[in-house]
């Protein structure tokens, strides 16, 4: 489970959605657009609730780990987000996460 933080609020979900968003941002931020997206998550209060979120080019998000276990079900959500950022990313392009290893930085793409 990862905790994600978002412009004022915050919520818990499943590490493969967290990661998909993740992803889907750093698509969108290459393509210059934005896209709501949902995949259920807990709210604040621990609440399993259906999550709705704009996402795109200027979006911050945090991801961390979280000490909650819940099953969410999110196999569904997280497999739409990231065929939404594959049919968004030109095929010239890898974002962070979507060739399997770590994204690279633009500080460690400089050659010195």
């Amino acid at each position: 489970m990862k905790r994600i933080l978002y412009a004022t609020a915050e919520f818990t979900t499943d590490d493969d959605v967290a990661d998909a968003l993740l992803e889907y941002a750093s698509v969108l931020a290459i393509v210059n657009s934005a896209d709501v997206v949902r995949f259920p998550g807990l709210d604040s209060d621990g609440t399993v609730r259906h999550m709705q979120i704009v996402i795109g080019p200027a979006s911050q998000l945090l991801a961390m780990d979280a000490d909650s276990t819940v099953d969410l079900h999110v196999a569904e959500a997280a497999a739409e987000i990231r065929e939404r950022a594959r049919r968004r990313l030109p095929s010239s392009f890898e974002a962070g996460g979507a060739s399997g290893g770590p994204a690279e930085s633009d500080a460690e793409s400089t050659v010195h």
